[in-house]
């Protein structure tokens, strides 16, 4: 097996090819990806025996993703927190395009790494909820800006106009008609997400953009790690030994979602009412115990996509 590493940033992508060999630059779009391809065949590269490695990059990565899938290459996502880590282990902490190219190929050699999988469907709804966040953060704003002008004239007694108000009424317009796109998009697996207590349109369509095919998950407790609910274990000797606070690796926009979810699932799920009431009357704080019924929804969640069955109450 051949093994690829790829940087990806804006404007281009570095290629390491192997060991030896320097890296190459190429552009990130159409053009520059055909001429990347060209190389492989030139270098004698073989579809079924080579893994091409790349980071998630937020957007940058997707069009050679894409490209490349489509033409049958295997290629593998990797976290970047697992190149981070690799490159902060390393004696000379060196980062440059290349370094890093060389580094994702290491990780990809180690096994790090899932395949792109993403369908039309998949992309399509980052893409929603790409703007829909976008539009949250800007409504966040435009309210704190609104807030400030009353204390402003409270203070002053000048009755100044504003233009925030009319602003903040056109967002959120236009965040009510992005749920409303969210909401329309009801495929399959929506439909069997929305089985679960708790997991609503939108909820459900965040899932399928974030996590995409749960297949590359082969147990509960590796979904609940890739969204970043899991614990870090804190361990010195003999003398600590515990877990800390959650390590939110993960997507925050899902784990909100989900966090929203678990408040709205453990007022209509008995075991997770139970479990709730379990965490708070060993003292726990309120939203320790709602992340935990979040922890355990996730698990509910990786059954019913896993079976393709909807959930049943017991």
């Amino acid at each position: 097996m051949e093994f690829i590493g790829i940087d990806v940033s804006k404007d281009t992508f570095h290629v390491a090819w192997n060991e030896v060999a320097k890296v190459s630059v190429f552009a990130n779009n159409k053009e520059g990806i055909k001429s990347f391809e060209n190389s492989l065949h030139h270098r004698q590269f073989k579809k079924d025996s080579t893994k091409i490695g790349l980071e998630s990059t937020g957007i940058y990565h997707l069009l050679i993703c894409v490209l490349l899938t489509k033409h049958e290459w295997n290629v593998n996502v990797i976290n970047p927190y697992i190149t981070s880590k690799a490159i902060k282990a390393s004696l000379r902490h060196v980062k440059t395009d290349a370094k890093d190219a060389r580094t994702i190929r290491k990780v990809l050699i180690e096994g790090h790494g899932y395949p792109f999988t993403d369908t039309s469907e998949i992309l399509e709804l980052k893409a929603i909820f790409r703007e829909y966040n976008a539009l949250k953060k800007l409504i966040v704003r435009c309210k704190h800006h609104i807030h400030i002008q009353k204390i402003y004239q409270s203070t002053t007694k000048e009755n100044t106009e504003s233009s925030f108000p009319q602003i903040y009424a056109y967002l959120d317009d236009n965040l009510k008609q992005m749920k409303k796109r969210l909401e329309s998009t009801q495929s399959n697996t929506q439909i069997l997400l929305q089985s679960i207590p708790g997991i609503g349109p939108i909820c459900s369509a965040a899932l399928i953009a974030y996590i995409g095919n749960i297949n590359r998950f082969d147990s509960p407790q590796k979904l609940v790690a890739y969204i970043g609910l899991d614990c870090r274990v804190h361990q010195s000797g003999t003398s600590i030994n515990g877990k800390g606070f959650l390590t939110k690796r993960g997507n925050p926009i899902l784990r909100s979602f989900l966090f929203n979810a678990a408040y709205v699932a453990r007022q209509y799920n008995p075991d997770l009412k139970r479990y709730f009431e379990k965490k708070t009357g060993e003292g726990k704080h309120y939203y320790v115990a709602v992340c935990a019924v979040e922890r355990k929804l996730v698990h509910i969640i990786y059954a019913v996509w896993k079976r393709g069955t909807p959930f049943v109450k017991k």
